[in-house]
């Protein structure tokens, strides 16, 4: 079964490169040396864009007919979600972000820099000032340029669906991606969802006679996400470091993303073509964490000229991203088909919000 299961999450990486994928998270440290607060800041303003896609993406595919399946139809498909950035959040405003930094600085007065979908451009360069006790001196702590952006425009999404009719006209839809070992980047995937979709014709007087199927439909769906780090510490005669390697082990970036929906459909399915559209409202929310310890490079509050001579230390920072993001779609609406060609059918949605996604799916259909 999960040899099955593992299409859809080869999908997804196909998007990410696994050179991309260790950059970011190797990215982190340089965030971190920001501070626990200003770190925060940083990383949801940069990864923006696929917080807001990937929730997008889990209120989609849900649907591929107004018409519920009748009693013991089922239908198995996966189905892959694009959620489109717009192009104002491929870059964030840096300059308006400063005022909110609790200890670093833009140095090098760039105003807008790459999110995480972002294009490679000029990007602002971080930092923080001391004074160095061994001269009396202004120097620089540390600096660091921010991230660069992966150049795509959107954020995918893989999902592994079944549905099942039951009675009173209503069907009830499971996703299901068991835990699964991402191959090369040292991490797992997991997701969850459910579903069920209720037709009203039944309860609306002349109902039967209406030419077209009208249905509600709510869904919930959970992607979990996480990976191994490896932020180690900045090294240098000026740098004391009582921490053994083994401080840095444990360290994992974990991405938890919830989506609700509910819609209000309408649509015509003849034996072949079904077609369908409908408003609806969403929600949905992302947590990002990294877990573990993490070196930052501090000012050495113990330095004496003799016994401990280095003006910079390592500092052990526990647990320094902890990020709750709410999705930015709420209200929308959103248009589908599916084409069936014997047991084997292909479907495709559009949904119109602030975050549009398409979906696309393929698998068995027994009506």
């Amino acid at each position: 079964m999960k040899k099955l299961l593992i299409v859809p999450i080869l999908t997804f990486l196909m998007f990410f490169s696994v050179d991309q994928t260790r950059a970011q998270v190797g990215n982190v440290g340089d965030l971190v040396r920001s501070g626990v607060d200003d770190s925060n800041l940083l990383m949801k303003s940069y990864l923006k864009p696929y917080v807001n896609g990937f929730g997008a993406n889990l209120n989609t595919g849900w649907n591929n007919s107004a018409r519920p399946y009748k009693k013991f139809g089922f239908d198995l498909r996966v189905n892959a979600a694009f959620a489109f950035i717009p192009t104002s959040d491929e870059f964030f405003d840096i300059g308006a972000l400063q005022n909110q930094f609790q200890e670093v600085e833009v140095l090098n007065g760039v105003d807008f820099t790459p999110t995480v979908a972002g294009e490679s451009d000029t990007r602002a360069i971080i930092g923080r000032r001391f004074i160095n006790p061994s001269n009396g001196q202004q120097e620089e702590l540390f600096s660091f340029e921010l991230p660069d952006g992966t150049g795509f425009g959107y954020a995918p999404t893989p999902m592994v669906q079944a549905t099942v009719g039951l009675i009173k006209d209503t069907d009830i839809s499971l996703r299901l991606v068991p835990t699964i070992n991402t191959p090369d980047v040292d991490g797992q995937v997991s997701l969850f969802g459910i579903g069920a979709k209720h037709g009203l014709n039944q309860w609306i007087p002349g109902g039967d006679l209406l030419p077209v199927d009208i249905s509600v439909q709510v869904g919930y769906t959970k992607f979990d996400f996480n990976i191994e780090a490896e932020v180690n510490p900045e090294t240098g005669s000026d740098i004391y470091n009582s921490f053994n390697a083994s401080e840095w082990e444990g360290q994992e970036i974990v991405l938890k993303s919830s989506g609700y929906t509910a819609n209000l459909l309408v649509g015509k399915s003849i034996p072949i073509v079904s077609v369908f559209g409908g408003v609806g409202f969403q929600s949905s929310t992302t947590d990002i964490a990294a877990n573990g310890a993490y070196p930052v490079t501090v000012p050495n509050e113990n330095y004496n000229q003799t016994t401990r001579p280095e003006p910079r230390a390592i500092e052990s920072v526990t647990d320094p991203i902890d990020i709750s993001v709410e999705g930015s779609n709420s209200v929308h609406a959103l248009a589908g088909f599916r084409v069936r060609f014997g047991f084997i059918a292909v479907s495709g949605s559009y949904m119109l919000s602030d975050y549009p996604v398409a979906n696309v799916g393929v698998g068995l259909s027994f009506r």
